[in-house]
Formats: C-alpha cells, structure tokens, sequence
C-alpha cells in the first residue's frame, strides 16, 4: 500500500516518463477526434481551424522524426 504523497510522485514520475514518448496527431487523425468531439457536444465543427491544427501537428511530427533520427545516427 501507498500513502496518497507516494502514490502522487509515482503518477507524476510515470508521466513524465511517458511524455518522452509522444508524438504529435496525424492529420488524419487530428479531423477525426475533433469531429468526434464536435459532434459529441453538440458543437460547431470548424474546419479550417482544425485544418490549421492537424498541419501543425504534421510539421511537429516532422521535426520529431528528423530529431529522433539524428539521435539515432550519433
């Protein structure tokens, strides 16, 4: 058993730890979600700024890849 204080530094040292480990929404993936949600809370879908999104989402993935690779190769 652990005390709530042991409890919350392992969630947060679990987080971080995942953090490392993730990589920005395709866009593909990005309209999905965002239509999901718009459609579950009964919202206007706007388009053009999930486009946006998913575009930037896009570049920051390229820039993960490129990274992740360029660490890789040293």
């Amino acid at each position: 058993m652990m005390s709530d204080d042991e409890l919350f530094e392992y969630l947060d040292a679990k987080t971080l730890h995942l953090k490392q480990h993730t990589s920005p929404l395709s866009s593909y993936k990005t309209k999905k979600f965002a239509s999901i949600g718009a459609a579950i809370s009964n919202t206007e879908f706007d388009y053009d700024s999930v486009k946006q999104i998913a575009k930037e989402n896009e570049q920051k993935g390229y820039e993960k890849f490129i990274k992740d690779k360029n660490k890789n190769n040293e």
